[in-house]
């Protein structure tokens, strides 16, 4: 593999870059869970926070019958918002808080957003009173269709333990697996967490006893060279405790089981090796509806 020697440019990730945070809010307690997440990262980041609820698409041939339709989720959504901004307000008052209610697509509306936006935030559940569900069909296409990197909130599956649960990344050698290398450090380094850089390559064969040096050999070169991949990240976040992984298994798997403990998990929206393709593929479709903890697809 080739590696680069000169180090990529730091993106979104300093606390005075991620100044504007995009919520997508859709009365389901997993958005709840997406818009407390994004307001603790925003009274860190000192970030301001856009929150965005769409009203329920609705076809009506009558121009009149279409809007007493939509008077009622119109009176909801602006109640949520309200509600929506007491729960950031709570948190600190001192955030600065927009509230946007659309007639348009939540998909679309928030992949326009996040042309100016540093990150975008959405529940992981689909069910809700007021109808226009964030995830189910529109998480994929937000994700895929996003400009900015989109953090997809999911209740973790144990309790969060501050110093024990690590941001893990997926880490191969593409651009965007750079972009999420320096999102992870970033949030590990904000949350105090540690590190676990997992690299995942598909088993081609069963290795029999003969080769088992031949083996070895090239899972130690896996492992520094996992090594040269974070280590220019690692360096600007010293407090920051990294561990390194090298598998030959399924990517989706691994990166999956990896969530069961974890406090984020970090991929690149594109690459090579375990994350092959755009998110539309599978892996990132399956983590995106899966992840036992949060998601964060960076580009």
């Amino acid at each position: 593999m080739n590696v680069s020697q000169e180090p990529l440019p730091i993106t979104v990730w300093t606390n005075s870059e991620l100044t504007d945070i995009v919520v997508g809010v859709d009365g389901t307690d997993a958005s709840r869970g997406a818009l407390l997440w994004a307001a603790r990262v925003a009274q860190i980041a000192k970030a301001r926070i856009r929150i965005v609820h769409a009203l329920p698409q609705r076809e009506s041939a009558n121009r009149v019958t279409r809007e007493l339709r939509a008077s009622k989720p119109r009176l909801l959504g602006r109640r949520l918002l309200r509600l929506s901004r007491n729960e950031v307000d709570r948190i600190d008052p001192d955030i600065a808080v927009d509230t946007v209610l659309t007639d348009d697509p939540i998909a679309s509306f928030l992949g326009a957003m996040s042309h100016t936006a540093d990150l975008v935030v959405i529940g992981g559940n689909a069910s809700s009173p007021v109808r226009d569900v964030v995830l189910g069909r529109h998480a994929t296409r937000i994700v895929a269709d996003a400009r900015c990197p989109v953090l997809v909130w999911r209740p973790h599956a144990i309790a969060p333990a501050v110093t024990s649960q690590p941001v893990v990344v997926g880490v191969d050698d593409s651009d965007s697996s750079h972009s999420a290398i320096v999102g992870a450090f970033w949030f590990a380094d904000t949350l105090r967490a540690p590190i676990m850089a997992l690299h995942v390559v598909s088993p081609t064969r069963r290795h029999t006893p003969a080769v088992d040096a031949d083996v070895d050999a090239a899972e130690v070169g896996s492992v520094a060279w996992l090594g040269t991949r974070v280590t220019a990240t690692s360096e600007r976040h010293p407090s920051v405790e990294v561990h390194l992984h090298c598998l030959e298994a399924s990517a989706d798997h691994e990166l999956r089981r990896a969530s069961e403990t974890a406090r984020l998990v970090v991929v690149g929206s594109r690459g090579l090796g375990p994350l092959v393709g755009p998110i539309r593929g599978s892996v990132g479709q399956s983590l995106v509806h899966s992840s036992h903890c949060p998601i964060l697809v960076v580009r």
